[in-house]
């Protein structure tokens, strides 16, 4: 059987592509691509996912193509489809599958990333996390060991698993040079106990320690995750926070301020965009803010040779005609 595998949100790195490859491979011709494209007409089937909402015309496109020229079987499913499942299944007229794809969950192979647990107990409302995987907390001990140069752990809130689960990841990952747990640790949890953390994720390589500001209640216990981590010797460039920012009414200078805050108590601030979970633009821009202002913030902010270097105020008001600051100019009059 030729099986044809798309990844509409390519050349973004997708699991389950690697998954269905890996899985499907075994016993089928498997034909991979960005795109829906010629070689794939005479497929007996066709799997398609998505991460990202905005790439889901790209999706919904490629559907109809096959669907054109006859594919009998099109499995449609990803994150974004999940979170725009109605959406999805209106335009396209088949079934998507929604949440996780239990075929491929769980699958052997070499990836980039891996997942040793599903869920998080916090449903924030910003967050597709509960509706994709659930407030439940899965662990699995059978997990891939992830490969290459910066190889990642997803876990959506790994601290909420139990303890010897935790213990039984670091076992497993300890050998891993350059380790990201790329969701981070949660600072409430991180926080009851930091020792007992501390003790355990200390033995894993890892890039960086990942913490998030995304709510205003948060202020005081990232400053106490950054003061502990400080004590044990832990620079600002290896404490990382995601900052979201744009979201539920928050205003250009509210943004920047706790952006500035970050970096007051000396931590990596990484600034992130909010979006709607149903939003089809990328570049989502939020409401009464001026276009470009935001950009303006992750010039700055999201560069730390910047902040480093300078105030906000003389970012500001540097020669735009300096070539270091190409594009600057175009945008420093929306604020």
């Amino acid at each position: 059987m030729k099986i044809a595998i798309i990844n509409s949100s390519h050349p973004v790195y997708n699991l389950a592509i690697d998954r269905m490859q890996y899985k499907l491979g075994q016993t089928n011709e498997v034909i991979r691509s960005g795109k829906f494209d010629m070689f794939q007409v005479k497929c007996d089937e066709a799997y398609i996912s998505a991460i990202f909402t905005w790439d889901l015309p790209r999706l919904i496109y490629d559907v109809k193509a096959m669907k054109e020229v006859g594919i009998p079987n099109i499995q449609i499913g990803g994150p974004a489809v999940t979170a725009m499942a109605d959406y999805v299944e209106q335009e396209t007229g088949l079934p998507v599958v929604r949440g996780l794809d239990q075929r491929f969950e769980i699958a052997d192979g070499n990836y980039l990333t891996t997942f040793t647990s599903r869920g998080c107990p916090r449903a924030c409302e910003f967050c597709l996390v509960p509706k994709l995987e659930g407030r439940k907390m899965v662990e699995y001990d059978n997990f891939p060991i992830p490969t290459g140069v910066n190889p990642w752990v997803c876990d959506n809130n790994i601290l909420a698993t139990s303890w010897q689960h935790q213990t039984l990841v670091v076992d497993k990952l300890r050998h891993i040079k350059n380790l990201d747990i790329n969701s981070g640790f949660d600072d409430r949890i991180f926080l009851k106990n930091p020792d007992k953390y501390w003790d355990l994720y200390s033995q894993l390589h890892l890039e960086r320690w990942r913490f998030a500001y995304d709510k205003p209640e948060q202020r005081d216990a990232i400053k106490q995750c950054s003061d502990f981590l400080h004590n044990k010797n832990i620079r600002y460039s290896n404490i990382s926070v995601f900052c979201l920012i744009g979201g539920y009414g928050e205003t250009f200078d509210e943004a920047r301020e706790r952006l500035e805050y970050l970096i007051s108590i000396d931590v990596t601030p990484y600034p992130q965009r909010y979006k709607p979970l149903n939003s089809l633009t990328r570049d989502y821009n939020p409401p009464n803010w001026k276009n470009g202002a935001i950009e303006l913030l992750f010039q700055f902010y999201g560069v730390p040779n910047m902040w480093r270097s300078m105030k906000w105020e003389e970012f500001i008001h540097k020669d735009k005609k300096a070539g270091d600051y190409q594009g600057m100019k175009e945008v420093t009059d929306v604020i």
